[in-house]
């Protein structure tokens, strides 16, 4: 057996940086002693700026991979130049980073799910600019909901193309009565953005990799204890209620055989 524990490696802007505040940090809790959840989500990139950056290797066997990107690359051009990268680079930009996950994580087969770039909430970011910039606020949309969705459909057609499965955030977000209370500044998650991110996404985890579903102790539910269950994933030693503590090692050989 791999001494090695399972890697979720989650690759992103802003919504993956501060995603330990809630998704991610809920992630982990589901996954806490089968995966290790490594954030790699960099504040204000785009794709552009993330091709950038050298791909960090993590010793591993088995991992999971989430390519988050789009809130920046699909800011107005004239708006926003700095974060804006046109759909059809964005496009080509994904399917690059994909390729660069399939050549520095090969453990990682096609446990690859894309995530869209989630819905814009005007009055938000309105209300945003006026805090941060009082009398200099354009009182212009630098983002906007429509093309939200157009980087949405783009990020659904590469995982389309490339054959892997797709969260989209952009279209189910927006399903949800009074949506808009996902977000705090129109962009960001608030915590019941958190909240359905984090539902959502291992809701999609157990739909697209089964053999990553966590089964919880349906009499306390916690996530890792010796009635949870995972069928993928190693719980990398025996639970304490396992081990004779007079003959420690059986259950000890029998977990690692």
């Amino acid at each position: 057996m791999s001494t090695y524990r399972a890697k979720i490696i989650l690759l992103g802007d802003s919504l993956t940086q501060t995603s330990f505040e809630g998704w991610g940090g809920h992630l982990a809790n589901v996954y806490q002693r089968r995966a290790d959840v490594i954030n790699r989500g960099f504040s204000g990139y785009n794709t552009n700026f993330f091709l950038r950056l050298p791909m960090e290797e993590f010793p591993c066997d088995n991992s999971l991979v989430t390519i988050f990107f789009g809130a920046n690359d699909a800011s107005l051009k004239d708006e926003n130049p700095h974060h804006y990268v046109s759909l059809e680079d964005y496009s080509q930009n994904l399917k690059t980073i994909l390729e660069r996950v399939r050549q520095t994580y090969p453990h990682c087969g096609n446990n690859i799910l894309f995530i869209t770039p989630p819905p814009v909430v005007h009055e938000q970011r309105f209300q945003w600019q006026k805090e941060k910039y009082g009398d200099k606020a354009t009182g212009v949309l630098e983002r906007t909901l429509e093309n939200a969705g157009k980087y949405a459909a783009a990020c659904k057609k590469v995982a389309a193309e490339v054959g892997l499965p797709c969260l989209d955030l952009y279209t189910t977000m927006q399903l949800e009565n009074e949506w808009q209370r996902f977000f705090n500044d129109g962009l960001h998650f608030s915590a019941d953005g958190h909240k359905f991110v984090g539902d959502a996404l291992v809701n999609a985890i157990q739909e697209h990799f089964p053999s990553w579903t966590v089964h919880a102790d349906p009499l306390t539910g916690q996530w890792a204890n010796s009635a949870s269950t995972c069928e993928g994933l190693s719980s990398g030693g025996p639970f304490h209620d396992e081990i004779d503590h007079l003959e420690p090692e059986k259950a000890f050989a029998k977990h690692f055989k």
